[in-house]
């Protein structure tokens, strides 16, 4: 009943906000860090397209990379589920 009372209490006590509105041209600023020559920073506006290139595939040895540490992981998963095991065997 106490909390009932005090949730319906509560937007009584409350406070008003304002809304601020933010103007665009003051929101963001781009500064140079470093050397002025050493980065170069454009611009994009809401109605210019992303460039996109290509997916590269992966090579033979990317991919035969990428599936021996699968095989690491699903080894080690293995091995530490059944150390697991045998050690809530031991401690029953």
């Amino acid at each position: 009943m106490v909390l009932a009372t005090g949730l319906a209490a509560a937007p009584l006590g409350a406070v008003e906000q304002a809304v601020t509105p933010l103007n665009p041209g003051v929101e963001q600023r781009i500064e140079a860090v470093g050397q002025p020559s050493g980065q170069r920073v454009d611009g994009v506006a809401p109605s210019v397209e992303q460039n996109v290139g290509p997916v590269v595939p992966p090579t033979p040895s990317e991919k035969a990379g990428e599936t021996a540490g699968k095989a690491a992981v699903g080894f080690m998963a293995v091995v530490l589920s059944i150390a697991a095991m045998a050690a809530q065997i031991m401690f029953i």
